[in-house]
């Protein structure tokens, strides 16, 4: 009970901190008014509250920030030639001149086209001018691509928030060192503070090169999928004849208060569940057996056992779902094994009479027919147990090698039986030491988009009968074995879908689901709370 109190205290405390942050920095400008002279003079000038404190050098390097910003703004834009064509090229009767969308620079074209998503569409009139696809003479009457400009626009905006942290911190800096210099401490020349500032932010300058790709690389593509959310973008609007529009939360009312959506959105997340926990369970289960029969001591020549079970776990993946594809394909080696021992039949049967097979079928239809949907879900978890438990096993082998003997010996005396040592030492020790590997297995097999798309590619086809009317209209029907990721997949890139807003949506239903998991358990470790 004490320690659930102190964890509750401390994520209090850690959630509070900005408040208790603020009301400290209010009552400290209250004391010192002449240092937040300087802070305002750099919140209306960067530098300017430097030069105020004497700083020469340093407010040169704010100052000559802020200046690049203005020359990168000035020319990548077509300010120059404004009024010159703003004369030339009137507003069309009752429409309007898009000033920054035709003059801007990298900035404000930028941050503009994020939040508009584009107003000139092509193939029509603008300022008196047919609009083109692309026209290299009169950038202006280039029709607006929306996806470009959201992508450019996220770029804009990640460097615009940078940009923003130098622009507070050179408000930050005016502010403490003039408070500084009024205490007593001598101005800090140039030659000094670049001295301290390569020894202080020494270790986040190393890091910059990857903080910039991740940026870029990672950043900008999640918020863009994110953004896609919140549009109405499908692959009915032909860009750039119709251009995308901010629609809000429409898409996640589709497919909450759409009864049909929101049936097979339920039966496909309750089939990833499914999937994953026993994904998870069976491949740990089958490793912890094979674990410990192998480290049993009648077991000889070990390492020719564990070369052997490790074989399906060191082949690539892909390699053996495309394998086992072919084997339970309608004319594969599974279909004519049984045809050659005479067993088609009784195993048609027994998988009928169990409820994996939808009717007694000659041959077997494993992954194909849409009433053996049960099935071909039995043979995805067969699958990864077979490319999975190589892993626990490894793993569990070597937890085990490292469990005390003295445990066992002391058990033994006390006249515990092996199954009692079992289920009170070995199963408790190993559990402990693996516990992180089965939650991030379960995580990996939530996403685990491979081992549906190749193996299955998400068949069986639902029934046509089972298929919403909407889902018949627009498209992006998930199959039987469709996971959530594989379903993302096909309502973003199928053909008779590209649903992208949709794919969007469950993506971020993902991302919150994996996101909560992870901060959950993050949070009961004691790593977050403590950096030193």
């Amino acid at each position: 009970m004490v320690n659930t109190k102190q964890h509750h205290s401390k994520i209090v405390t850690f959630l509070t901190a900005p408040f208790r942050a603020f009301k400290a920095m209010l009552v400290d400008v209250r004391k010192h008014p002449d240092a937040l002279k300087s802070a305002v003079f750099s919140a209306v000038l960067m530098g300017s509250g430097q030069f105020r404190n004497k700083q020469k050098f340093k407010g040169g390097i704010f100052l000559g920030l802020f200046l690049l910003i203005l020359v990168i703004e000035v020319l990548t834009g077509e300010y120059m030639f404004a009024l010159d064509e703003i004369a030339r090229f009137p507003a069309d009767p009752g429409g309007q001149i898009y000033f920054i969308r035709d003059y801007g620079g990298f900035f404000l074209r930028g941050l503009w086209g994020l939040f508009t998503l584009g107003q000139v569409v092509g193939q029509t009139i603008y300022r008196g001018q047919f609009v083109e696809t692309f026209n290299k003479n009169i950038p202006w009457l280039t029709a607006d691509n929306s996806v470009t400009l959201l992508g450019r626009g996220l770029i804009v905006l990640v460097i615009t928030v940078v940009l923003l942290g130098f622009y507070i911190y050179n408000i930050v800096d005016a502010y403490k060192t003039r408070k500084d210099i009024n205490a007593g401490a001598e101005v800090e020349t140039g030659k000094k503070y670049l001295k301290r500032l390569w020894t202080d932010m020494f270790p986040y300058i190393i890091l910059v090169p990857s903080l910039i790709m991740i940026m870029f690389f990672t950043l900008v593509p999640f918020l863009f999928s994110f953004l896609l959310a919140f549009t109405n973008y499908t692959y009915r609007l032909q860009l750039p004849n119709v251009l995308i529009r901010w629609v809000g939360f429409d898409t996640f009312k589709l497919i909450v208060g759409d009864a049909g959506w929101l049936r097979m959105f339920t039966g496909v997340l309750s089939w990833t569940f499914i999937y994953a926990i026993m994904s998870s369970f069976t491949v740990y289960v089958l490793g912890l057996i094979q674990a410990i029969v192998i480290e049993s001591k009648f077991v000889k020549v070990k390492k020719f056992w564990r070369t052997i079970l490790i074989i399906p776990w060191a082949i690539p993946a892909m390699i053996s779902l495309m394998v086992f594809k072919n084997v339970f394909d309608t004319q594969g080696l599974a279909n004519q094994i049984l045809y050659a021992t005479n067993m088609m039949q009784p195993v048609s049967k027994f998988l009928f009479d169990i409820g994996l097979q939808g009717r007694i079928d000659n041959p077997i239809f494993w992954m194909t027919q849409n009433y053996n949907g049960n099935l071909a879900k039995s043979i995805v978890l067969g699958v990864n147990l077979w490319l999975g438990s190589p892993y626990f096993m490894m793993l569990i082998t070597g937890v085990i090698t490292t469990l005390p003997k003295d445990l066992y010996e002391a058990a033994s005396i006390d006249g515990a039986s092996r199954w009692q040592q079992f289920q009170r030492i070995t199963l408790p020790l190993i559990l402990r030491a693996t516990l992180p590997a089965i939650v991030m297995t379960f995580t990996f097999n939530f996403n685990n988009f491979g081992a549906i798309y190749f193996l299955t590619g998400g068949g069986p086809a639902f029934a046509q009968e089972a298929i919403p009317q909407s889902m018949r209209i627009m498209g992006g029907v998930p199959g039987q074995t469709d996971i959530l990721i594989s379903w993302i997949y096909n309502l973003s890139f199928a053909n008779n879908a590209q649903l992208y807003n949709i794919a969007s949506v469950y993506s971020i239903l993902i991302f919150l689901f994996i996101g909560s998991i992870s901060v959950f358990n993050l949070a009961r470790s004691k790593g977050l709370w403590e950096e030193d």
